[in-house]
C-alpha cells in the first residue's frame, strides 16, 4: 500500500519540468500552424474577427478588425510569450479565450472545436498553474519571491 501511495503522490522536482513541456510542445504548434499564418495576414483580420462578432448580430461589426487583430496577436505573439515564457499567465489568458470563441466558431459553424477545446484546456491550466521555474517569468520576476 505504501509503494502505491508512492507512486501516486506528485513529485515536486518534476512539476516545473512538466510545466516547462506544457509550455513549449502547444505554443510551438499554436505558433508555427495557426499564428504566423494569420498575423502575417492583415487582409484576412476582419474574416477572423467576424468569428467573435456574429454572436451579437450587427451590433458590433466595427470591431471586426481590431478582434481579428486580437485572435492573430495572441495565436502569434501571446504563444511566442508563453514558448519562452515571458508574461506567461496573460498571454495565456488571452490565448484561452481565443481557443474559447475558436471553439465556438466550429460548434456552431464548420469544422470539429477539438483542437480548439485541447489548446483551451491546457493554455487555462497555464493560466492558472503558471509559468514554473523554468521561465524568464522566474528568472525575472518570481526568483526572489521563491527563496
Amino acid at each position: 500500500m505504501i509503494r502505491y501511495k508512492k507512486i501516486l503522490k506528485s513529485n515536486p522536482k518534476l512539476q516545473d519540468a512538466s510545466l516547462l513541456i506544457l509550455r513549449l510542445l502547444p505554443s510551438y504548434y499554436m505558433v508555427m500552424n495557426h499564428g504566423w499564418k494569420k498575423i502575417v495576414n492583415p487582409q484576412k483580420w476582419e474574416r477572423y474577427g467576424n468569428f467573435f462578432t456574429k454572436y451579437f448580430g450587427d451590433f458590433i461589426d466595427f470591431a471586426n478588425t481590431p478582434l481579428g487583430f486580437m485572435a492573430s496577436f495572441s495565436e502569434s505573439i501571446c504563444a511566442l510569450m508563453v514558448l519562452i515564457g515571458v508574461f506567461t499567465q496573460p498571454a495565456s489568458v488571452l490565448l484561452a479565450f481565443t481557443m474559447l470563441v475558436a471553439a465556438m466558431h466550429h460548434i456552431t459553424g464548420t469544422g470539429s472545436p477539438e483542437n480548439a477545446w485541447v489548446f483551451f484546456s491546457i493554455y487555462t491550466a497555464i493560466a492558472l498553474a503558471g509559468p514554473g521555474k523554468y521561465s524568464l517569468d522566474f528568472l525575472l520576476f518570481l526568483k526572489d519571491e521563491n527563496k
